[in-house]
């Protein structure tokens, strides 16, 4: 799945549970942080020659090592519900590894594995022979229920996943979502 779609349902994971925004966009952003093992698309970009998007792509990110990783920083920066926070990230991001063995096909067909034991073991792949094309009806349904689900939430807790920026973002986001779209379901 997209990264957008990681955030979005990692926030929602984190917004149900969490009462502090410091500890929503810890969780939020560790359900994003397995794809940036994908931030080499960005030299492979500049240079023109580097293959480390497929490289180390589902590698380094994407493993119980990394989701160990994850875990114990966003419980080591967390200031409050520190159990919570660390449970909760661990559950996101294993979410966000059984998002992509269902939905991060390649429009050339490429099944996208996962290396759980990496590095540790090189040759173990989770993967799903059903896998869905990054841009099927399937994965655009998920994120239309995450896209309600969201704004369930805002309206319910007057929250938003705009935090993630500021205060002064969310506020606004919290505005518009009331003013354009709270008031004409009423």
């Amino acid at each position: 799945m997209s990264p957008g779609s990681h955030f979005i349902i990692s926030w929602i994971g984190s917004a149900t549970f969490l009462k502090e925004r410091r500890e929503r966009i810890l969780v939020a952003c560790a359900g994003l942080a397995p794809d940036l093992d994908g931030a080499g698309i960005i030299i492979d970009f500049i240079t023109g020659t580097t293959n480390y998007y497929q490289e180390f792509h589902h590698y380094a990110g994407h493993s119980i090592l990394s989701a160990i990783i994850f875990t114990l920083l966003a419980t080591i920066i967390a200031k409050n519900q520190k159990l919570l926070v660390c449970s909760l990230t661990f559950l996101v991001v294993h979410i966000h590894y059984l998002c992509d063995i269902v939905g991060s096909k390649g429009p050339d067909g490429f099944h996208w594995p996962l290396y759980y034991f990496y590095p540790f073991n090189t040759t173990f792949e989770l993967s799903w022979s059903g896998q869905w094309e990054l841009s099927s009806w399937q994965n655009l349904l998920v994120l239309f229920i995450s896209f309600i689900l969201c704004g369930l939430i805002m309206a319910k807790k007057q929250i938003s996943p705009f935090e993630i920026f500021n205060n002064r973002v969310s506020t606004v986001a919290l505005e518009m979502f009331n003013k354009y779209i709270l008031k004409n379901l009423k």
